[in-house]
């Protein structure tokens, strides 16, 4: 429940007023290093939970990676289509509002299998500063 509270937070606090443009294209994002056609801008950082919007080109493909601070960290698929592959699974076929919980710090890659450049929202948990 404190999962859907925040993504519902964090997808409200991205929410732009009725004359922009809501998700943005990729020339907001930052290009990912060594993952050509794939790109990425932090949308809000906070002491418990972080927010990145990604953005995947037709035919990029995200290396495996992880986020190793992550507590928890939810997958949502806003435009696009992509195969989303998490370590020790069968890769799974992800559409346009498909959301995906992973377990923090979960080893994946994603491949964008459209024909239209895929936006992603990433909501990561983080642990209490001690």
């Amino acid at each position: 429940m404190l999962r859907i509270l925040i993504l519902s937070a964090a997808l409200t606090a991205l929410a732009a007023p009725a004359y922009s443009q809501a998700i943005g294209g990729p020339e907001k994002g930052r290009p990912v290093q060594g993952d050509p056609g794939i790109s990425s801008m932090v949308v809000m950082d906070r002491p418990d939970f972080r927010v990145l919007r990604d953005w995947a080109e037709p035919g990029a493909v995200r290396r495996m990676h992880n986020h190793a601070d992550a507590t928890y960290h939810v997958f949502t698929l806003l435009t696009g289509q992509l195969t989303l592959t998490i370590e020790g699974q069968e890769p799974v076929e992800v559409k346009a509002g498909d959301v995906i919980d992973l377990k923090g710090g979960a080893m994946h890659t994603f491949k964008n299998t459209g024909t239209v450049t895929a936006t992603i929202v990433e909501v990561f948990g983080k642990a209490p500063k001690q």
